[in-house]
């Protein structure tokens, strides 16, 4: 796995969050883009969601997940939805995860450890975008730096 510093950058989000079980978090990505197309939205992006662990319940956390349409969507009042008209990270930190690299924590772990060595401050949410490569799920974990420090002397 190699850490990247890159940037994200989407627009016209249609975005849902919800408590989730944090095995089952692939479920909600896969129903909010069903239920984009079934309303007749064209959806011209993966799927991303970021993930705020909760303090009572470890095993699940708030997930908000998105998906970029084609174009502004006007949602009903009362949905459980939300228009966003852009997301812009300009830097963050990067790793590319999948199935065969071990554990999504060891991609956490090394996204620390190099923010660290560098003296940079992250944002404690890290954003996941999900990309369907040859039928598996591989996520691209973006980790927004918040600050770039000196280094100590």
């Amino acid at each position: 796995m190699k850490v990247q510093y890159k940037s994200l950058s989407l627009l016209n989000l249609i975005s849902i969050t919800q408590v989730v079980k944090k095995e089952e978090w692939l479920l909600p990505a896969i129903a909010l883009r069903s239920q984009v197309v079934n309303n007749g939205v064209y959806p011209v992006g993966p799927v991303l969601f970021k993930n705020k662990p909760l303090e009572d319940d470890p095993d699940s956390g708030e997930f908000t997940y998105c998906v970029p349409v084609n174009d502004r969507v006007e949602l009903e009042k009362g949905s459980a939805y939300e228009y966003i008209d852009a997301l812009v990270i300009e830097e963050a930190l990067c790793v590319r995860f999948t199935d065969e690299d071990g554990s999504i924590e060891e991609v956490y772990q090394l996204i620390q450890e190099t923010a660290e060595k560098n003296h940079i401050t992250l944002d404690p949410s890290f954003y996941h975008v999900c990309l369907n490569v040859f039928g598996e799920t591989w996520l691209d974990v973006y980790a927004p730096i918040v600050e770039v420090g000196e280094p100590a002397l």
